[in-house]
């Protein structure tokens, strides 16, 4: 890293806190900016990248802003350093340990640098878009190119003890290392323009192991997923597949929460809003259904669509806030492509139009799945207990732990009446109200609890002091809830914390509610059909 984006990073430091709480609150804050900060660059790119998008993506005001960066260009350093930062410690520290068996280190390699965490669509195009500004400004090209220069110094050394171990002196390193650099960088290249939903990492991880078998024939087979699978995770899968608690590198890892998101979540059906806030053509609400990205909207003929919230050329969001309205037409400014309501491309060029993602009513309660799956339309029983009642706010909250530690708590601890979505979705009855949460994943470890309130429509007319006396009662009822959602947060990151620290119990004999045992063995069985089944 250079000095001078040390020097930046130190000034944007917040200073340091007396308590513990305080101290984590605000790493929480300034995580929760540069996350923010690296969406915005994903979206908008380093130099229309402002810190009023950053603030509006965080939630947060922008005052906030100077409490942990000096400028913005302070806010982009620190986000490629995180980045930077990142990729050393999940790819270089891993492999590197490997570095006596370079067979297995260049496998690993591959694995971590083709991660659905380190390269994801989001990740690789900020990394593109700093290179892209790297002649302009020192900074990015001294951290980009360590980053990229110690990559290839441990791709080298490992060839050479490849070459050196089988005896291959007509072989050198330096072409065959970069043979491999440049089919890994083909891949993040064609990462960078799609969605998730798009990207066959099993395929690409295969792509360059066989470049690995042509260089060095015998080595780099295609073994087995159970061959390969970790011996402490098999070890721990039939206590799982039971009801017991999953490894603790299972509420952390970039792979499994790829294989969740395709396999479990895609296929969820996810409550997005009410049809009140979609009254007029040109009304929109957006959604994140877990890793997708869905836009709700009614056209002109007042039927309701829901597409793809996600540019054809490449992987931003068309439409950011969570709700509004559109004059006319969905319109991407930086690529000068027009779609109507519909989602029917006018103007511009590109694979075509946008895509339609399944969608559902119950009652007036709008439902989105991301892909297809078995079991049709989502069961209607439980959301009937919504279905006549208006939706009064819709809020996150950010939660420093995975979103399996939300469900699982939610399916240990069960409340009154509550009834389980599966895999992510908790109704709750509550008198003439209702809530319903939603635990999204945001990474590996971390996650996003959205909580929909609704309530009973208000009576027009009454007497002022009933109608006070309601509103009393609701303001009594919403501090209860805040303060139950509050523990259940508190709860969920401590919990977090213990596993990370290796804390986790092994469940003992104490008997696990069936509900919960159904979600963990669900688990388990992606646990078990991992390429590799370990921690990343």
């Amino acid at each position: 890293m250079s000095s001078v984006s040390s020097q930046q990073a130190d000034s944007a430091s917040p200073p340091a806190a007396t308590d513990g709480g305080g101290s984590r609150i605000r790493q929480r804050q300034r995580q929760r900016l540069i996350d923010a900060c690296i969406s915005a660059l994903h979206i908008y790119g380093p130099s229309r990248t402002t810190v009023e998008k950053v603030v509006a993506l965080a939630d947060l005001s922008p005052g906030i802003v100077r409490f942990y960066f000096d400028s913005k260009a302070a806010m982009l350093v620190a986000s490629l350093e995180y980045l930077a930062t990142e990729f050393g410690e999940r790819v270089l520290v891993p492999v590197a340990r490997l570095r006596e068996t370079p067979v297995a280190a260049l496998r690993r390699l591959v694995e971590l640098y083709l991660d659905a965490d380190i390269a994801s669509p989001r990740k690789v195009s900020v990394w593109y878009a700093f290179w892209g500004e790297a002649t302009a400004r020192q900074e990015y090209q001294d951290i980009c190119g360590q980053k990229d220069e110690e990559f290839a110094a441990l791709v080298r050394k490992l060839i050479e003890r490849l070459i050196a171990a089988r005896g291959a002196t007509h072989l050198d390193a330096d072409a065959v290392a970069l043979g491999l650099i440049g089919v890994l960088e083909v891949l993040w290249q064609s990462f960078a323009f799609v969605s998730e939903a798009d990207i066959d990492r099993p395929a690409a991880i295969a792509r360059s192991l066989a470049y690995l078998r042509s260089v060095f024939p015998g080595e780099f087979a295609l073994e087995p997923a159970a061959a390969r699978a970790h011996d402490a995770a098999e070890a721990q899968l039939p206590l799982a597949a039971r009801g017991g608690r999953l490894p603790a590198w299972a509420y952390a890892d970039g792979s499994l929460l790829a294989a969740e998101r395709e396999q479990l979540l895609r296929a969820g059906w996810q409550l997005v809003g009410h049809e009140a806030e979609l009254r007029a053509a040109g009304d929109f609400l957006t959604a994140d259904l877990a890793g997708e990205r869905a836009l709700m909207l009614r056209d002109e003929r007042a039927k309701l669509h829901a597409l793809r919230n996600t540019c054809r050329r490449s992987p931003h969001a068309l439409v950011t806030a969570r709700k509004g309205h559109l004059k006319s037409v969905i319109h991407c400014a930086a690529h000068g492509l027009t779609y109507t309501l519909d989602g029917r491309l006018t103007a511009g060029t590109t694979p075509g139009d946008l895509a339609k993602l399944d969608m559902m009513r119950a009652g007036r309660l709008i439902l989105v799945r991301a892909g297809g799956g078995p079991g049709g339309n989502a069961p209607r029983a439980p959301w009937d207990r919504v279905a006549g009642l208006v939706l009064r706010a819709v809020a996150d909250l950010e939660v420093a732990a995975d979103w399996k530690v939300l469900v699982e708590q939610w399916l240990e601890s069960p409340q009154p009446q509550q009834e389980f979505l599966p895999p992510n979705q908790l109704l709750l009855p509550l008198a003439s109200e209702a809530l319903v949460l939603q635990a999204l994943p945001a990474a590996p470890g971390r996650s996003r609890l959205r909580r929909f309130e609704f309530g009973a429509a208000r009576p027009r007319g009454g007497r002022g002091a009933r109608r006070r006396g309601g509103r009393g009662a609701r303001a009594a009822g919403k501090r209860r809830l805040d303060a139950w959602l509050a523990a259940q947060v508190e709860l969920a990151e401590s919990t977090q914390s213990g596993l990370a620290g290796g804390a986790e119990e092994s469940g003992g004999a104490a008997p696990v509610p069936p509900a919960l045992a159904k979600f963990r063995a669900s688990i388990a069985a992606l646990v078990h059909a991992l390429p590799r089944g370990e921690a990343s």
